[in-house]
């Protein structure tokens, strides 16, 4: 087993601002993780339907900035986060809406292909920093797509406008087959995702998820998902890998609990049987800043 100094847990929760505009979800999930004593990374979405814009949302704002008071982050999620913003979603992504990955790929493309240029990321880029900046006082650390719609020309983007950490790919995908409910014949990790932060570009490092394990649950599906989350966190913690998990803010801060029962179970395992150090995604990147942590090349790369 890795030195426990290196055994770092960090979670990052999808979605509030634009496109869950609800606060009581927010609010829940953020007095689940004040309560388990770990610190989140919240990826927050600067901009939403009906006018919405976080920098002139008061109340968001002013929660936001309690719980990063309180050892929490917040970081960049996506500009919109619809209609495959900065490309393609990925195959695990298009087959939860009807099973038909490469049919979905296809309509997304005749659909929004259009959009997927480089002179667009500039502008989508630029208003979400934008946004965030004049919300935060301060640039992002980490951007992560809505769903992960990604080309490369992103990450040129990204290079572009100075903001050098992406976390923008999944490590095991077995995560969304288990939300479609796919426990026969799930796969296993991408083989072209190294488990480490790796460079995506010159300039770019990207910080890899896990995975997804706590998606709308059933009480049915907590036992499998969760045996999955502990195996997955077992293999990268082996790798000296940080284990980087996503979950979202309408499962975390649902009324039904579930998703926090079973992200109470997997913190559990991860503080009593590997006895991991819980941070922020803007900690993280600062001990890759220092050569803490190292960044390897992708898969496949010397």
């Amino acid at each position: 087993m890795t030195d426990a100094s290196r055994r770092r847990f960090i979670v990052t929760v999808d979605d509030p601002g634009g496109l869950i505009q609800d606060r009581a979800l927010f609010d829940r999930a953020r007095r689940f993780f004040d309560e388990e004593q770990v610190p989140a990374s919240f990826m927050v979405v600067p901009r939403g339907e009906g006018g919405w814009r976080l920098d002139l949302q008061t109340e968001w704002l002013a929660a936001l900035k309690s719980a990063e008071a309180d050892g929490h982050d917040c970081q960049l999620h996506g500009l919109d986060h619809k209609d495959c913003e900065f490309g393609p979603y990925p195959k695990m992504i298009c087959a939860l809406h009807d099973g038909d990955a490469e049919g979905e790929l296809r309509r997304d493309t005749e659909r929004h292909g259009h959009n997927w240029r480089r002179e667009l990321y500039v502008e989508k880029l630029d208003t979400a920093m934008a946004i965030y900046q004049e919300a935060f006082g301060r640039p992002p650390l980490v951007f992560r797509t809505g769903a992960l719609s990604q080309t490369p020309d992103l990450y040129q983007v990204m290079a572009e406008a100075g903001l050098r950490y992406a976390s923008n790919s999944v490590l095991d995908p077995r995560g969304w087959a288990y939300i479609i409910e796919n426990y026969a014949d799930p796969g296993d990790w991408d083989p072209e995702v190294p488990p480490q932060p790796h460079y995506v570009n010159d300039r770019v490092v990207n910080i890899p998820i896990t995975s997804e394990y706590a998606w709308y649950l059933t009480p049915e599906k907590i036992e499998p998902h969760l045996a999955l989350a502990v195996d997955d966190l077992q293999r990268v913690l082996e790798a000296d890998a940080p284990f980087v998990l996503v979950c979202h803010v309408q499962c975390v801060g649902a009324q039904d609990g579930l998703s926090q029962q079973l992200l109470h179970r997997l913190l559990e395992v991860a503080r009593s049987e590997h006895a991991v150090a819980f941070g922020t995604l803007a900690g993280l990147v600062g001990e890759i800043d220092s050569g803490q942590v190292p960044v390897v090349a992708p898969a496949g790369q010397d």
